[in-house]
């Protein structure tokens, strides 16, 4: 099945030559016809096998009509004459030649759709193995770069600081360290909190939320929540969005008031994370991951993500997410 299409047409021509020669010298080997026509259906294409069960007819019956006179010949002999019927004789060959290679033809058919189908579900489970593979790569990703990406960040520039100014000025180059020290801790922190959550079944997101609020902020938090019963997965999700949100608004939004909003409705669940910041132009390129890493968890949870933003009006963002999640 492996040869170029060419060696396999040669490989039939040689057998039908060899068929043809064996009904010439009445050899029986039509039931070895049928074999190849049944591995004609595996190595060649669909029309070229149908017209190799036509030769195969033709050489079949032709045979016959060849050696048709010494087999009626030797019935006379037999004293048989009474229940000789030439028509239905040559009738009853040819249909059963057309049946039996109809059959053969069908069954090899059902054969090869039934081996591309398989190979079929084999290219598909091996593509969903590959964006399985691919979606936990983007999560892994997105979980970094939410609990350790801006505390490392932070981290190095203080550690850089700190080097500049150990010899000019060591009591900045001292509070630095002390900053680099307490910013450690939090990305160890943050890396126990997101494991434990991972691992937790009785995570609640609204005390996970008012926890994060109660946090040291550069900002007042205003707090109003209502969640349904939720999925962990769902409020992990949700919980990592509020809290890239907030870190968005800590370091580019210079809001002094967030209000982070959850309400019930007939068929979901909307989240509502505004501030009294900056803003910004939706139309620019915003360099970074944070927003697409939300819209990302919104996306997994089949919900719906809309932000507006105009310059110096603040910023909010609105998160939609259905009721089956």
């Amino acid at each position: 099945m492996n040869r170029p299409l060419w060696q396999r047409r040669v490989y039939f021509l040689i057998s039908i030559i060899i068929f043809a020669t064996a009904n010439h010298l009445k050899v029986p080997i039509y039931t070895l016809n049928l074999v190849f026509l049944l591995k004609g259906c595996l190595l060649l294409p669909r029309r070229e096998v149908i017209a190799i069960a036509a030769i195969s007819m033709v050489l079949g019956v032709t045979s016959f009509s060849v050696r048709a006179p010494e087999i009626f010949e030797s019935i006379r002999n037999r004293d048989i004459e009474a229940y000789l019927n030439v028509p239905r004789i040559i009738t009853n060959i040819v249909m059963g030649d057309l049946s039996n290679c109809v059959f053969v033809l069908l069954f090899g058919n059902i054969w090869v759709e039934e081996q591309k189908s398989r190979q079929k579900a084999e290219r598909l489970t091996q593509q969903v193995e590959t964006l399985a593979t691919d979606l936990e790569r983007n999560r892994i990703a997105r979980d970094i770069h939410d609990t350790l990406g801006h505390s490392l960040t932070s981290l190095d520039v203080q550690i850089e600081l700190a080097q500049r100014l150990q010899a000019t000025e060591p009591a900045r180059a001292q509070q630095s360290i002390d900053l680099a020290k307490k910013l450690s801790s939090q990305a160890i922190d943050n890396v126990r909190q997101a494991l434990g959550t991972m691992k937790r079944s009785n995570f609640d997101l609204k005390e996970a939320i008012v926890a994060l609020a109660e946090q040291n902020q550069p900002f007042q938090i205003i707090v109003n929540l209502q969640f349904p019963q939720l999925s962990l997965q769902s409020s992990y999700q949700l919980y990592c969005i509020v809290q890239e949100s907030l870190t968005n608004i800590q370091k580019h939004a210079q809001a002094d008031r967030v209000t982070i909003e959850s309400k019930i409705v007939n068929n979901g669940t909307v989240l509502q994370i505004c501030d009294n910041g900056n803003g910004f132009s939706l139309d620019r390129p915003h360099p970074g991951f944070g927003l697409r890493n939300m819209k990302e968890r919104v996306q997994c949870l089949g919900g719906e993500f809309h932000i507006t933003s105009k310059d110096g009006q603040g910023t909010q963002i609105k998160i939609f997410v259905p009721a089956s999640s």
